[in-house]
């Protein structure tokens, strides 16, 4: 039986993005790929956010996105979780029903 693909979405504060970035791209094994994007987080938890935003009410995030085999998702968040402690970084797991490459 072939191994379970996830989907990994993380969502972190912008100000920590070359840092998550760099992670990624070093973790070994080797990423079969992800993609980024910016955004705006809003929500109660505000934590890390600038003056600025407060009074707007949105944080400045990025959203990584990733499909990968389900074993190799522990990897990806401990590494994640050593290399930015203490950071507001949330996460979701979620099931790829299929995934391929229109040709």
């Amino acid at each position: 039986m072939d191994t379970p693909l996830r989907k990994l979405t993380l969502v972190c504060p912008k100000s920590i993005q070359p840092t998550v970035l760099d992670t990624l791209d070093g973790i070994d094994p080797p990423l079969p790929g992800y993609t980024s994007h910016d955004g705006l987080g809003h929500g109660s938890s505000m934590d890390l956010a600038s003056t600025a935003e407060k009074v707007k009410g949105a944080m400045k995030v990025f959203t990584v996105l990733m499909v990968l085999p389900e074993e190799a998702i522990p990897l990806v968040l401990e590494t994640i979780r050593k290399a930015c402690p203490r950071r507001q970084i949330s996460y979701w797991i979620e099931p790829v029903l299929d995934f391929g490459r229109l040709k």
